[in-house]
C-alpha cells in the first residue's frame, strides 16, 4: 500500500532525556518489515531516537515503525520511489532530518545492520559516550557480513540472535564513518554514505563493530538483489558495482568459504580480522 508523500521529516514531540546524551540514528527503508521488528527493540532499550525515511515501502514497514512511534521513532519522512534504487536520494532526505533535528549525535545506518562497541556488554551508546568523553567527533566501525545456513530462512526469524556466521568485509580502511557529532555538519553524501567531509574531522581511533545482516536467505536474497534496478547518474559514478550483473547462481549462500567465520554465542564480539574478504560472497565464485 503506497502513502501520500510527505515535503520534509515530521518530528514528534519526545520528552527529554536529562543528563544523557542525544543520539538520533536515521535509518532509509524500502519494504524492511523484517529488519525493523529485531532492530527497533534494540535501539529502544539503548535510548537512541530513531528517524524513518520510508522510501514508499508497500510491505509491512509503516506498521511496524508505527508501533515504536515515541520509542524510539521520533520522527517520519516519506520519499517518492521513482522506480530504482537511488542513494544519493536516500542521503539527501537524511541531511535534511540531520538539519532538523536538534541532538548531539547523529547515526547514518541500514535497517539490516546493528552497530556496537567492539566489548562485550557494550553498546553503541557507550562507544558515542566514549568517543565525545575524548573530544572525537566520528566514530569509524567494521563491517562483519552475517551469513544464515545454505537452505535456512530467517525472514521471520530473529536474525540477530540465530546467524552466527559472518566473514570481515574490508575492501579498505576506515570506510565506514557511521556516527558524528551533528554540530560538526559534516556531509557524507560525496563518499556515498562511507567517509565524513567536513572540516576539523577528529577521528576515534577505535573502530567498533557494524553487523550486516546482509540476506535471510536464499529467497531474500533473490528478491533483494536479482532484479533491483540502480540509478543510471549513480552506477555512472561507478556506485553499486557489487551488486550489478549476477545471476541467481552468484546469489545462492555458499555452505564453506575460508573467508567464513562462526560466533560461539551472538552475543560474542570475539570476530576474527586475519582473513579480511574485499568482495562480497556473490563475488567468490
Amino acid at each position: 500500500m503506497q502513502r501520500s508523500v510527505a515535503a520534509c521529516a515530521t518530528l514528534f514531540p519526545v520528552a527529554e532525556k536529562s543528563n544523557m546524551l542525544s543520539i538520533c540514528v536515521v535509518i532509509a527503508v524500502r519494504n524492511e518489515a523484517q529488519y525493523l521488528q529485531v532492530l527497533l527493540p534494540l535501539l529502544a532499550a539503548q535510548a537512541i531516537d530513531v528517524v524513518i525515511v520510508d522510501d514508499e515501502s508497500t510491505d509491512a514497514s509503516y506498521e511496524v515503525y508505527t508501533a515504536f512511534r515515541g520509542h524510539p521513532i521520533i520522527g517520519l519522512e516519506y520519499l517518492p520511489y521513482r522506480g530504482y534504487f537511488s542513494l544519493s536520494e536516500q542521503l539527501q532526505a537524511k541531511k535534511q532530518v540531520y538539519d532538523k533535528i536538534k541532538h548531539d549525535w547523529i547515526v547514518h545506518q541500514d535497517a539490516d545492520e546493528v552497530l556496537e562497541h567492539f566489548k562485550p556488554d557494550l553498546t553503541l551508546r557507550d562507544a558515542i559516550q566514549e568517543a565525545d568523553e575524548g573530544g572525537y567527533n566520528v566514530l569509524n566501525f567494521e563491517e562483519f557480513v552475517f551469513l544464515p545456513e545454505p537452505h535456512a530462512d530467517y525472514r521471520h526469524k530473529n536474525y540477530y540472535t540465530d546467524i552466527l556466521r559472518y566473514y570481515f568485509f574490508e575492501p579498505q580502511k576506515n570506510r565506514l564513518n557511521r556516527a558524528w557529532r551533528r554540530s560538526a555538519n559534516f556531509d557524507n553524501i560525496l563518499s556515498g554514505g562511507h567517509i565524513v567531509l567536513g572540516d576539523c574531522v577528529s577521528l576515534c581511533p577505535v573502530n567498533h563493530i557494524l553487523r550486516h545482516y546482509i540476506v535471510l536467505g536464499n529467497e531474500h536474497a533473490k528478491r533483494k538483489y536479482l532484479h533491483r534496478a540502480f540509478s543510471d547518474e549513480e552506477l555512472s559514478r561507478g556506485w553499486h558495482r557489487r551488486r550489478t550483473n549476477f545471476t541467481e547462481h552468484h546469489l545462492t549462500i555458499p555452505e564453506k568459504s575460508s573467508f567464513l567465520f562462526r560466533l560461539d554465542k551472538y552475543d560474542s564480539r570475539a570476530f576474527r580480522k586475519d582473513r579480511p574478504s574485499r568482495k562480497h560472497y556473490w563475488e567468490w565464485t
